[in-house]
């Protein structure tokens, strides 16, 4: 497969674009009922405070 050197919206053409999912947990550090997980950097997160983990447990 070659690579295309023309602009995409999700970034350049052959690179993995950010895919932010919303998970339906508990944040363990504020407490609010909703986590994300963004891929392709596999980290999990909070939309209300500083959170991020690369574990799924943390």
């Amino acid at each position: 497969m070659s690579k295309t050197t023309r602009r995409h919206p999700g970034g350049e053409a052959g690179t993995p674009a950010e895919v932010v999912l919303s998970i339906d947990a508990d944040c363990p550090e504020c407490g609010w009922p909703e986590r994300t997980f963004t891929l392709p950097q596999a980290v999990f997160g909070c939309p209300q405070c500083a959170y991020t983990s690369t574990e799924r447990g943390a």
